[in-house]
């Protein structure tokens, strides 16, 4: 696989998380509230991050924290590292190829989810008209990166 190939790949994967790291901010925010996930997920990036910086980190959560399934905190985890991800992806490819190629990854991905009701996603059906828009922006999509 060429260089450019693999880098197409990294928004991909960034995209297709995203449902994923949204259901896991909803479960955190219902035990916060809104602006404090989004903070926590903040932190929790930023802890990761610094732990594979400097060889690690401990903490204990208490209160309403430690009620949050374990695998909602790994939304920080998977953000910052496509965080990184996209920064190392964009200059390969531009930044339009990247957002592009993440928006129609996330539609993909978010209609699945959706479909079926994964980690606790609202369920709504995937109907054809849904799917044509997901692929008009997968079309859109190529149309920008090749």
């Amino acid at each position: 696989m060429s260089s450019s190939l693999l880098w197409l790949a990294v928004p991909l994967v960034v995209g297709l998380c995203q449902p994923v790291i949204w259901q896991m901010n909803l479960r955190i925010a219902g035990h916060t509230g809104s602006m404090e996930s989004a903070v926590i997920l903040h932190v929790v990036g930023t802890v990761f991050g610094l732990s594979l910086a400097v060889g690690g980190m401990r903490g204990e959560w208490a209160g309403g924290l430690a009620a949050i399934p374990w695998w909602a905190w790994l939304a920080g985890v998977i953000g910052i590292s496509g965080m990184a991800a996209m920064n190392r992806a964009i200059p390969e490819i531009g930044v339009g190829s990247a957002l592009a190629l993440t928006v129609a990854a996330q539609m993909v991905s978010a209609l699945v989810f959706e479909q079926n009701g994964w980690m606790g996603a609202a369920l709504r059906e995937a109907t054809w008209d849904r799917w044509l828009g997901a692929l008009l922006l997968v079309l859109g999509a190529w149309l920008v990166s090749r």
